[in-house]
């Protein structure tokens, strides 16, 4: 370190008037560095000042709740506000980089300034951490809400899908746009499940968001059991339909006639309860003679 500092005093040496001039100057070249030094950190110090106002507005608070709906307007002022900080990140570092290289020689030769860059150095990765954090979670919060508008909106889709899937199954002629149909409805649905799973990993992050999640859940599902029913349809001559629907209803009658049954069943093994409790108070009050 001692011959660093010789070395810049050299350099300060070289870099005046003539030796006999310097030798007359009231400031010492040993007072000229420590002035120096004293600049430096002074100009260090406003680069942490300005560092540490970035790190308070970064750190700005993200969870959703029930009170806080995420909508469209909220997303773009959360963007614009992660813009924002991203510009005077980037800004920083480049004066910063810029700053610290032109006084390398300096600062390597000062205990204090290598402590103060090692402050600046390390705050800087923590504001740069905090942002990537806050980006993440933006992205996330941006996934679940176009995943939320994407599934919902697939009702007229799944609507008019099903009722071509029907339609094709009338004739084998139309066994061709039957597949074409199925294929676009898997084509759907795989879009459908990579969106469902983004909301599902957005909803870890933000336990705010699980009654929206409910909601997704539900008509995932029933989406769900459209696509399965899409995919099974098949060509069916009309007398099989005929005999499946009947078939269908003698199942229903069935079931509701065993419901019946059971009903009353139920119903005869409660009266039955109910009247042997009258006669056994009845037993009893006739055995409750006055006492003396």
């Amino acid at each position: 370190m001692m011959k660093i500092k010789e070395l810049l005093i050299s350099i300060l040496i070289m870099s005046v008037v003539p030796t006999a001039a310097w030798a007359q100057n009231e400031m010492s070249v040993e007072e000229e560095l420590d002035s120096t030094y004293t600049e430096i950190h002074y100009r260090m110090m406003q680069f942490q000042e300005e560092l540490m106002q970035i790190g308070a507005v970064s750190g700005f608070r993200m969870d959703i709740d029930t009170d806080m709906p995420l909508t469209d307007q909220l997303l773009d002022a959360i963007s614009l506000r992660l813009r924002a900080i991203s510009r005077a990140v980037n800004s920083f570092s480049s004066r910063w980089d810029a700053y610290s290289q032109a006084q390398q020689v300096y600062i390597a030769d000062n205990d204090s300034l290598l402590n103060k860059l090692a402050e600046i150095q390390q705050m800087q990765q923590m504001v740069t951490d905090t942002l990537a954090s806050r980006q993440q979670q933006f992205e996330k919060l941006s996934a679940f809400s176009k995943a939320e508008t994407f599934i919902w909106r697939q009702d007229k889709i799944y609507r008019k899908l099903y009722k071509q899937a029907v339609q094709f199954s009338l004739s084998p002629k139309l066994a061709a746009k039957l597949e074409k149909v199925k294929a676009e409805e898997q084509a759907v649905f795989a879009d459908i499940e990579t969106n469902y799973s983004q909301a599902k990993t957005a909803v870890e992050s933000f336990p705010g968001l699980n009654l929206r999640m409910e909601a997704i859940d539900n008509k995932y599902f029933q989406l769900q059991s459209v696509s399965a029913k899409i995919q099974t349809i098949e060509y069916k001559p009309f007398i099989q339909r005929i005999k499946d629907y009947l078939i269908g209803l003698a199942a229903v009658a069935i079931l509701l006639m065993f419901f019946n049954l059971l009903n009353a069943k139920i119903k005869t093994l409660k009266a039955a309860r109910d009247q042997a409790k009258k006669m056994k108070d009845m037993m009893d009050g006739q055995h409750n003679y006055p006492t003396i």
